[in-house]
């Protein structure tokens, strides 16, 4: 298969329960939610599956645990027309529960589970095509971590494009020294505003490259060399659930880039989408 973008990362099942609860209230041990969807999810999962919707050949390296999620998860790639070299590990396949509350407010409990254990030997670096490698979930991949620096270079000495988005979140350690290092061999960094705070105040330490920064609701900026773009926001009255529209938005811009259209243009469009994507998953 000849491929155009190769996404390396996080894949897991995401439970979505919708409406009607109020966690905070302790007369009831058992709640009753009015919406539930099981869906794949992990950013390089989603991230795969738009890029694909888009019209690129996708390929996705990733893994998933040894349980009847692994068949969900490879179903929903051949769905997608998207092709895969799944690792599938004797442990749990991870799982991402978001729970939308009658308050309009949403909660996320992550269990790693196969993504915690997913490391360099699960890996086939030959694997890697296209012209684009887009990385997702390095904070969150604790095994792979210290070896995403050796896939990066291998892919580089190909001639390729890394893009990457760190998942910088929670209570996860970060080691800035170590993010750095990495960052200073990525072409396009997508972080949101809060990694943004979280990493450093000043941009000028991703100079000569690419930086796009997600500020949700109040759109998205993003810097290459001297040229700033800048997107507002599109208002979604009570629409909540936001659950994968980063990484449809990451997807979105790429394919832009990929074809050659300029930084505007890209985040323009990556805007679009993600707020087209957030509209189909709050209309269940």
């Amino acid at each position: 298969m000849t491929v155009d973008i190769t996404s390396l990362g996080d894949v897991n099942v995401d439970l979505i329960l919708k409406g009607g609860v109020r966690i905070e209230d302790p007369e009831d041990e058992q709640k009753f939610i009015e919406n539930c969807r099981i869906k794949i999810g992990g950013g390089a999962a989603n991230f795969s599956i738009e890029a694909a919707k888009l019209g690129m050949k996708v390929r996705m390296i990733g893994s998933t645990g040894n349980d009847f999620f692994s068949e969900i998860i490879q179903e929903e790639f051949r769905k997608a027309n998207v092709e895969f070299r799944l690792k599938k590990l004797n442990v749990p396949t991870g799982i991402t529960l978001a729970l939308q509350t009658d308050k309009d407010t949403k909660f996320l409990l992550t269990f790693l589970g196969n993504n915690k254990f997913f490391s360099i030997s699960d890996v086939e670096l030959e694997a890697i095509e296209g012209e684009v490698l887009y990385l997702s979930g390095y904070n969150l991949l604790e095994s792979l971590r210290k070896d995403i620096p050796k896939i990066v270079e291998y892919v580089k000495k190909k001639g390729m494009i890394v893009g990457m988005d760190p998942d910088i979140k929670g209570r996860l350690s970060f080691d800035k020294n170590e993010f750095f290092s990495l960052a200073k061999e990525i072409d396009i960094l997508f972080i949101n505003e809060q990694e943004s705070k979280k990493i450093s105040n000043d941009t000028k330490w991703f100079k000569g490259r690419t930086l796009v920064i997600k500020k949700g609701s109040k759109g998205a900026v993003a810097f290459e060399n001297k040229n700033k773009c800048e997107v507002e926001g599109i208002k979604l009255e009570g629409l909540v659930n936001t659950t994968g529209a980063g990484d449809v938005f990451n997807a979105a811009f790429l394919h832009h880039y990929y074809y050659g259209y300029d930084l505007q243009e890209c985040l323009e469009f990556a805007n679009e989408r993600a707020v087209e994507y957030i509209r189909e998953i709050n209309s269940w």
